[in-house]
């Protein structure tokens, strides 16, 4: 019999998941990298959820929330779909989406609207790349550095610039900007002595780092600031300890696919949205 068990906690999930997100952990990167960084906190978020879908005590998959965000669901059985659903209802009386590997996402968003009426539609299909060893481009002028306190405006701008290229949101409230920067975790690609394209590597896991939020603004694409500021930061990271790097793309974009194949990424996982849509709207 299948279980949707809610943790009290993260560290009641992280102790509970351990083996499972250990075993899958570049494909858990989001779930596992939300879970520790509130494992040291006096408190989080309201109605935050960290559940484990278990089979006879045995962890087959993961859900977790944080309002008032989409749900993300790991891979899961095909019949697990209804429970999460059911335990997802129990939590919550509406959701924007459910995330995660195509079919298991679009199973626990049709099993929803079954319970709670409406209806799906598919959003934007994901690409999950890992890399382990960089290919670095070639003759790219520049350099990689750490972002300072003076880049934070121009961030702030770049962001508005990523949500309308990318069609996702980007955290352009300055606070959570300030935050990338006092953690060390935004940087920025400097050519001719100006900052030219910005990425973000946080999501630190036990083994990986999530690098995401890459954009160069118009004036200055066509250059292989891209390329070069993935690489010089995934290699930064794999120099750091890390054994992998992960980054989510728009499978629909093949400029940035290519990019990222092109230094060394390599496709494991298909993702997708589900936007639960209420019968009134």
């Amino acid at each position: 019999m299948i279980s949707f068990v809610d943790h009290p906690s993260p560290r009641g999930f992280l102790d509970g998941a351990a083996d499972y997100l250990r075993e899958h952990e570049d494909r858990c990167n989001l779930v596992f990298g939300l879970a520790l960084a509130r494992v040291h906190l006096e408190r989080w978020e309201e109605g935050v959820l960290f559940a484990t879908v278990e089979t006879a005590g045995d962890v087959v998959g993961c859900v977790m929330r944080t309002p008032p965000h989409k749900a993300i669901v790991t891979a899961l059985p095909e019949e697990a779909a209804p429970v999460v659903a059911a335990g997802l209802s129990e939590r919550y009386a509406a959701l924007p989406a459910i995330l995660g590997p195509t079919s298991a996402a679009e199973r626990v968003a049709e099993a929803w609207v079954g319970l709670r009426g409406g209806h799906c539609r598919a959003g934007m299909l994901q690409g999950l790349y890992r890399v382990e060893e960089v290919r670095p481009p070639t003759g790219v002028p520049g350099v990689l550095r750490v972002a300072t306190a003076d880049d934070i405006d121009l961030a702030c701008d770049w962001g508005l610039g990523f949500s309308r290229d990318a069609r996702v949101d980007f955290p352009t409230r300055r606070e959570a900007v300030e935050r990338w920067v006092g953690d060390r975790a935004l940087h920025m690609w400097d050519a001719s002595d100006e900052p030219v394209s910005m990425a973000v590597a946080r999501g630190r896991t036990e083994r990986g780092v999530r690098v995401g939020f890459v954009y160069t603004p118009p004036e200055h694409r066509r250059h292989g600031f891209a390329s070069a500021l993935t690489a010089a930061l995934s290699q930064k990271m794999l120099d750091d300890g890390c054994a992998f790097c992960v980054l989510y793309t728009d499978l629909s974009n093949p400029t940035s696919n290519a990019i990222y194949r092109r230094v060394g990424y390599e496709l494991i996982e298909e993702l997708r949205d589900f936007h639960l849509i209420a019968e009134c709207e």
